[in-house]
């Protein structure tokens, strides 16, 4: 096998880790873009819900049914992303160590260029896709509390209107 030369390795570096950075972009993304639309979907059906006469069980029976398997979905699709984000973020990480983004000295004086808390996967609670699931929970619990208690609007009188029929003689005025 031929011996890279070391310019040619630390081409071979950038390029790989540029590629990996605009993949992180891409699938944080597209995580967004996927939750905003299964938002959006909730808002639709949300207002349906407040809007529209009392359901009979089995509507609320379909309805639950319907929003646990998008739920289902919407959890199994930001999964997968969430591993392949991972997966990228490991691939950055070696291409930054070997850079050397972390040495102190080797870019700046004294210092890393990278903070050290960046050479690690660690899972937060506060990160992208943690925040994005516990959006989506949010979102199906409140469909679902939407759906088994959705207000009776016929009872409601502004959705009435009152008309009256006023009989009177042909004389105006």
């Amino acid at each position: 096998m031929n011996e890279l030369s070391d310019d040619l390795k630390a081409q071979v570096l950038l390029a790989e880790l540029q590629e990996r950075y605009s993949a992180s972009h891409k699938i944080r993304e597209r995580s967004i873009q996927f939750t905003l639309w299964i938002s959006g979907m909730a808002i639709g059906i949300g207002w349906l819900l407040i809007s529209q006469k009392v359901l009979v069980v089995s509507q609320r029976v379909a309805l639950t049914l319907l929003i646990v398997a998008l739920f289902a979905g919407t959890i199994y699709f930001m999964m997968g992303l969430l591993r392949g984000f991972r997966k990228n973020r490991e691939a950055m990480i070696r291409s930054e160590r070997a850079l050397g983004m972390y040495d102190p000295g080797m870019y700046l004086a004294d210092t890393p260029l990278l903070p050290r808390e960046y050479s690690h996967a660690k899972r937060k609670w506060s990160d992208h896709f943690c925040t994005l699931c516990v959006w989506v929970i949010l979102v199906a619990v409140s469909l679902l509390v939407l759906t088994w208690a959705c207000p009776n609007t016929s009872e409601n009188p502004s959705t009435k209107a009152k008309t009256e029929q006023v009989k009177g003689g042909n004389d105006n005025g």
